[in-house]
């Protein structure tokens, strides 16, 4: 009796783990995915999605030395192709799920200032009251490179020395000339966060303003402690977001959940948090 309830005890845990969806996923993702898992499961009470989130180039990395998961959600579609190039993919299953947007979010108590970033857009960080920006690390972080890249788009930044992205451990100042954040401040240093999310997490309550993406920006707490200027979408390197199923995984509930990222209910989850569709364009 006891090795029988020992036996179905070990089958119950064997079925609860193949009906668990382990997914990693960037740190932008942490409002829209988790929404979107959340409305899943109520349609498949048997499944449960198990969701992880950080910097899309740090799970990479995780992911490549064994890191256990399911599928990886990026915010870039380079990692992934990385992935995929390594076999540790399961062929045919990497897809665009949405196109990133970034923003300038400053806190309300710089708006009364008058440092509204939705009236002076990136000429805010000028202002000799912005003495600290907080972004993501562009060392792994897509959202970090696309902050980079929208700062040196409208010339507050000129690269100094040619790197590669995974290079420039050094902090951005020891690549491109910040003259033009610097000029008339005591002095002006950037804040960085391991992801997008630990960013906005610095905006609200050390800098007061930050390059973040578009869909933390849109979350409750950001939208009631501030106010965001949203970049054009050429102003910055595309932020164009894939997702991949890992070798091996390809189990029902695991391809049941990555089949639904691409149904309606899944879409307005992400259009709510302004993200893109593929294919979609901008009115």
């Amino acid at each position: 009796m006891i090795r029988f309830l020992g036996l179905c005890l070990l089958l119950g845990w064997g079925l609860a783990q193949s009906n668990t969806v382990r997914v990693v996923a960037a740190a932008d993702l942490l409002y829209a995915l988790t929404e979107i898992a959340q409305g899943f499961e109520r349609q498949n009470p048997g499944i449960r999605v198990e969701l992880s989130f950080g910097s899309t180039g740090k799970l990479y990395t995780q992911l490549l030395q064994g890191l256990p998961a399911d599928l990886y959600f990026a915010a870039d579609e380079a990692f992934p192709r990385l992935l995929e190039e390594a076999g540790r993919t399961v062929p045919g299953t990497l897809r665009l799920y949405a196109v990133g947007r970034m923003v300038i979010w400053a806190s309300n108590s710089l708006v009364q200032q008058g440092l509204d970033p939705r009236k002076l857009g990136p000429r805010v960080l000028l202002d000799p009251r912005v003495t600290r920006l907080a972004m993501a690390n562009p060392v792994h972080a897509p959202y970090g490179r696309a902050g980079v890249t929208l700062l040196e788009r409208f010339g507050l930044l000129r690269p100094t020395r040619t790197a590669r992205w995974e290079e420039m451990t050094a902090g951005i100042p020891a690549y491109y000339d910040i003259g033009p954040l610097r000029r008339g401040k005591a002095s002006f240093e950037f804040v960085y966060g391991e992801n997008i999310s630990q960013a906005a997490q610095l905006a609200l309550t050390s800098t007061n303003i930050g390059l973040i993406a578009l869909s933390i920006a849109k979350s409750e707490a950001m939208e009631q402690a501030g106010v965001f200027w949203l970049a054009p979408l050429s102003s910055h390197l595309r932020l164009n977001q894939t997702y991949v199923m890992l070798r091996g995984q390809d189990r029902p509930p695991v391809r049941r959940f990555y089949d639904y990222i691409a149904t309606p209910e899944a879409h307005r989850v992400l259009r709510k948090y302004g993200f893109l569709l593929p294919g979609e364009k901008l009115e």
